[in-house]
């Protein structure tokens, strides 16, 4: 049970990156990137804490529990996003490009 408890937060940072790819825009810094990769990380991992039981334990185990979970997030999300999403996102760009401009130059 430990297993499960310790990979759900990484499962569900998997599937973060294509709600944050609709949020992205490229003309944002990279401070805006950052904060919106991490906020859905830190709302996720609260919430799988919350689920968890491990707020129930007093703030400063809870507070580890947080900072643990949101981590595992942060980097399950990264990970899907620069192993999975982004290869998968860029194809189907330019895919999409080479459609238009060949229906630009009919």
């Amino acid at each position: 049970m430990e297993l499960v408890r310790e990979m759900a937060p990484i499962l569900l940072g998997m599937l973060v990156p294509p709600i944050i790819m609709l949020v992205l825009r490229a003309s944002w810094s990279g401070q805006f990137k950052f904060m919106a990769a991490f906020v859905p990380a830190l709302i996720v991992g609260v919430c799988t804490s919350v689920l968890a039981g491990e707020l129930a334990s007093g703030m400063p185990d809870a507070l580890i529990a947080v900072i643990i979970d949101t981590s595992l997030v942060y980097t399950g999300s990264q990970l899907a996003y620069w192993l999975f999403w982004k290869p998968i996102s860029e194809k189907r760009l330019q895919h999409l490009a080479s459609f238009s401009m060949k229906r630009m130059l009919k």
